[in-house]
This record gives C-alpha cells, sequence and structure tokens, in this order.
C-alpha cells in the first residue's frame, strides 16, 4: 500500500481525479481559425480601406487574442497545470506582438504533452 492510499479528504480525491484525465486546452483549438481570420481581415482592410482602420483591426484582433489566451491559461491551470509567472509573459505580448498567437498555439501543445506523458495518458 502507498501513503496515498491512507490519506483521505476532498483535495486528494481531486488530485486523484485530475491525474486520471487527459488535459485540453479549451480555446487552444479555436486559436488558429481566429488568428487566420484576423489575419485576413486585417489585410483586406489596409489594401482597400486604409492604414488607420487597419489599425484598429489589429487592436482588436490582438485585444481578443490576449482575452482567448488568458481563458485558455486559466483552463489550463484549473486543470493542475502551473503556467507560473509565464502566464502573464504570454498574456502581455498577446497585446502587440503579430506571432504571439501561433506561438503560444505551438508552446500550449508542447506543454499539453508533456503533461499528459506524465499523467500516462495517451491521446
Amino acid at each position: 500500500m502507498s501513503a496515498d492510499e491512507y490519506r483521505r479528504g476532498r483535495k486528494v480525491e481531486r488530485e486523484r481525479q485530475q491525474k486520471d484525465r487527459r488535459a485540453r486546452g479549451r480555446y487552444r483549438g479555436v486559436l488558429p481559425a481566429i488568428y487566420a481570420i484576423g489575419f485576413v481581415s486585417f489585410t483586406v482592410v489596409s489594401l482597400f480601406i486604409g492604414p488607420e482602420p487597419a489599425f484598429a483591426v489589429y487592436l482588436v484582433t490582438h485585444l481578443f487574442y490576449a482575452g482567448l489566451i488568458r481563458a485558455d491559461i486559466k483552463s489550463l491551470q484549473s486543470q493542475g497545470i502551473d503556467w507560473g509567472f509565464s502566464r502573464h509573459l504570454w498574456f502581455g505580448a498577446a497585446f502587440a506582438l503579430p506571432f504571439v498567437a501561433p506561438a503560444y498555439y505551438l508552446y500550449s501543445g508542447r506543454v499539453l504533452r508533456r503533461e499528459n506523458e506524465s499523467r500516462g495518458v495517451s491521446d
């Protein structure tokens, strides 16, 4: 018998349930589609309307990316994945930098793969 078999309580049950299930990013799958839509709309607006409305599209889409990244990180944290201080960096960078959304998509995929391997759950 291991030491965990003697532990009781809600926290122990929650830890046991989190180890048994697969970690998934709630909004991670939507991010590439939203990024593609934002890129196309930015390109169309900048080519046909002008730079000022294109800047407005840029701001709105990056605000939306930051919100999606924040919500995804919060959903991953609720599943027991610790992000530390880097969650603030991902959220803040999504406001200003154009390629943060695809970089976050790739990075979070690595984090999820590593976490699922440590939980012993395969795809």
